[in-house]
């Protein structure tokens, strides 16, 4: 049996970005349930990134209840999200669909999603902390903490006052020489202002910069790749395939940044990934701020398909009051999945809402 939940998980403090301020994450929870085995999959559209809400997502959900059921039941899971795509543009549903139904069928052979999608590989992968937009203070203290904890890769929001920002930049620099720097500008700059901001930044290392130009530009992305000492990378500009082929024809950035939330099912994940590989583009998943559940199955893609060469976004749990399950996969700057069937990971209901 197919149940749906609703939850709204608190972040410990406002999270900004170049886009806006978080306070909480909203989202849904698909619980299925047959023969003692219980299957999760998160949808969780990310406002500001996504294309879709929750509310155009959920009637949708409940029209297709029934037909979600008996897919599975019938293990007819691939077509029926085959025929869904052809109807709605809701990758949100369909990644948590494709969650679900991954998540069901690993318990079902008794193995770890990781080794059910990707047999034979490690368990872990190196993982990014990451910085909002804050004062110099509270940037260096975090940062620190950071790199005790045993990360040596640190994001940093962008895009509201770069003098400000390239001061944080420098102190960071000065007091962890070790740590790479990367940074997010959620497309705060215009093209000539991306380019002189970054090659003021050069000196500091920065390991790349997200989207410093509107996510349409991709001419713009491209001139400012061309033209600044710090490599480029797509994030909300990288919205569905075509944009992906689009970005590489160009050859409009050295790396994408993909939310696998944002973008869709698996398949469409494994073929954007191929295709960048094809045109020496890196590939780096992050999470879209959701649960537990999303943030494993984003871990695991990562595992298995994301780029050896850098670290992914798979911190962001650290961000949230309290979360869907408890998370002890991330230590030392990696994030571990565990040996349990399926997801690996158990659910707290009481901070769910029944729809």
């Amino acid at each position: 049996m197919l149940r749906i939940f609703t939850y709204r998980l608190p972040f410990k403090k406002p999270f900004s970005t170049g886009i806006g301020t978080f306070e909480y994450r909203e989202g849904i929870i698909l619980q299925f349930e047959k023969d003692n085995i219980t299957a999760y999959g998160e949808i969780a559209p990310l406002p500001g990134f996504s294309r879709e809400s929750i509310d155009q997502v959920l009637p949708v959900l409940k029209l297709n209840k029934n037909h979600i059921e008996k897919s599975i039941e019938d293990g007819d899971e691939t077509q029926f999200l085959y025929l869904l795509k052809q109807i709605h543009i809701l990758p949100s549903l369909f990644f948590g669909l494709d969650t679900l139904f991954n998540d069901y069928r690993a318990k079902l052979s008794n193995q770890p999603l990781i080794q059910y999608l990707f047999p034979g590989s490690p368990d872990r992968v190196k993982t990014n902390a990451i910085i909002g937009i804050t004062s110099e203070m509270e940037a260096l203290k975090t940062a620190k903490k950071y790199s005790t904890e045993g990360f040596d890769t640190i994001k940093l929001k962008v895009g509201a006052d770069f003098e400000k920002e390239k001061q944080i930049i420098k102190a960071l620099r000065a007091e962890l020489p070790e740590t790479k720097i990367r940074l997010d500008a959620n497309q705060s700059w215009k093209v000539e202002q991306a380019i002189e901001n970054l090659n003021a930044l050069e000196p500091f290392e920065i390991e790349y910069c997200e989207q410093p130009v509107h996510k349409d530009d991709f001419e713009g992305l491209k001139k400012v790749s061309l033209s600044s000492g710090v490599k480029i990378a797509a994030d909300e500009s990288l919205g569905n395939k075509k944009d992906a082929e689009r970005l590489a024809e160009l050859g409009a950035v050295h790396l994408f940044i993909l939310k696998p939330m944002v973008f869709g099912t698996f398949q469409d994940i494994d073929v954007t990934i191929k295709l960048a590989q094809s045109h020496g583009i890196d590939v780096v998943l992050t999470t879209s701020l959701e649960s537990i559940i999303g943030r494993t199955a984003t871990a695991t893609l990562a595992t298995g398909w994301g780029s050896k060469a850098f670290a992914h976004g798979l911190s962001t749990g650290s961000l949230l009051t309290f979360d869907l399950g408890s998370e002890s996969g991330l230590k030392s700057g990696y994030y571990k999945l565990n040996d349990k069937p399926g997801l690996g990971i158990d659910i707290d209901a009481s901070k769910l809402r029944e729809i």
